[in-house]
């Protein structure tokens, strides 16, 4: 059973992930192929790779209000059961620098619903992070990089299928996966995309997405990247499924491009929280959120037209070394409150004061999900005492200043034309 169970006390929220599988409803058979072949992969490694092919039909376009989501019986679909099955499988092989047997939670009280957690072990046991010390550091194959992996922390590449160039011929397409025609394995080859487990996991199912794993790219967003990364959010059914990205003295612990993923079975404000217009279809979070920042939302069907939005965003910040956050979730569309129907992706990019050396001064790390209020506590004391009121006074230590921000946002709006 999947750990996705939760409890609640009288007094708070409180979460508890068990090591059983959870009551599956409306999945199929395994949608990868159980004929493995062994093929040379990573670091002189041969493993199995499984595939994970997809066409845009395949994305998730719809999702429901929280209200609507029941957590006794989540309806899942063929790419949640594939990461969690490989994700619960990698676990019982001791894969992980820990077992996330439990993690306590809950709601702080106050407008902003942060979603706190405690995971002491993380911060115990976590692969020590490199010293970023720039934004414009070199991938170094001398480092711990994503090729250094061990076979059996591969969950399966990922195989976008698209009516470009980049389509694959021969290979057929049928609901999420290869067709009977396409081969069960596939050699890792130049430029696929990989879904690898976080060895030091935050939360159920974080994994982490390493698009172009081979061609050993440096931690700095690409527009095809942030293609990937928002069809793969898009890909779950499950509504607390989530994707974000560290840049470089932002958090990010490996100068190998990546992103995160997992999932969190709770609502967060910034799925609803209100923005303003900004230029060219671009908002800007309103003045009351601690920390100040873009977003973005889905159009529609047009999940190229967002990442090439964020893109030019992030790109600027790349190019200025301003470091930047990104976080993706399901939520309303701008305008909307928490229970409507109008419900789309959005996309938050907050740029951000630049982080080196030592990451440990606070009870938690303002990073991706931290921004968007999901706090992973590192220390029991912190997690017992921690109020609204400290969480926003740590984001701020981290954010733009109100006036630096709007400087910014002059330049951004003369790049978006």
């Amino acid at each position: 059973m999947h750990r996705l169970t939760h409890y609640r006390s009288s007094f708070c929220c409180v979460a508890f992930n068990h090591n059983y599988r959870h009551n599956w409803v409306g999945l199929g058979s395994r949608n990868m192929a159980d004929i493995p072949t062994k093929d040379p992969v990573l670091n002189g490694h041969h493993t199995e790779v499984h595939r994970y092919t997809y066409t845009p039909e395949d994305l998730v376009l719809q999702s429901s209000p929280w209200e609507k989501f029941s957590r006794s019986k989540v309806i899942y679909n063929k790419f949640d059961e594939e990461l969690c099955s490989r994700w619960d499988e990698a676990m019982e092989a001791g894969m992980f620098r820990y077992r996330l047997d439990s993690l306590q939670t809950k709601i702080l009280p106050g407008r902003l619903r942060f979603v706190a957690q405690l995971n002491v072990k993380r911060a115990q046991e976590r692969r020590a992070p490199q010293n970023i010390i720039g934004m414009n550091h070199p991938f170094d194959p001398k480092k711990f990089n994503f090729t250094k992996i061990k076979p059996g922390e591969i969950v399966f590449e990922v195989c976008p299928q698209r009516d470009s160039p980049h389509q694959k011929n021969g290979t057929g397409v049928q609901n999420g996966t290869t067709s009977e025609e396409a081969p069960a394995s596939k050699r890792v080859k130049k430029s696929a995309h990989m879904v690898i487990i976080n060895v030091s996991p935050l939360a159920y199912g974080h994994i982490l997405l390493v698009p172009s794993l081979q061609d050993c790219l440096p931690q700095v967003l690409t527009e095809e990247a942030l293609l990937m990364a928002i069809e793969m959010t898009l890909l779950s059914k499950h509504q607390g499924f989530r994707m974000g990205f560290n840049s470089l003295c932002a958090y990010a612990s490996v100068n190998h491009l990546h992103f995160h993923g997992y999932y969190l079975e709770y609502e967060l404000g910034t799925e609803s929280c209100l923005t303003a217009p900004f230029h060219s279809g671009v908002h800007v979070l309103n003045s009351d959120y601690p920390a100040p920042g873009f977003a973005f939302q889905l159009q529609g069907e047009d999940a190229m037209g967002l990442a090439r939005q964020v893109y030019k965003v992030a790109n600027y910040l790349q190019k200025h070394e301003i470091a930047h956050n990104v976080f993706m979730t399901r939520g309303t569309q701008f305008g909307e409150d928490s229970n409507s129907l109008h419900r789309t992706l959005r996309v938050y990019l907050w740029p951000r004061k630049p982080v080196t050396g030592p990451k440990d001064d606070f009870v938690f790390n303002p990073a991706l999900c931290e921004l968007a209020g999901h706090l992973p506590i590192k220390v029991e004391d912190g997690f017992m005492t921690l109020t609204e009121e400290e969480a926003v006074k740590t984001i701020k230590t981290q954010s733009l200043q109100r006036e630096e921000f709007e400087a910014l946002k002059t330049e951004i709006a003369a790049v978006l034309g």
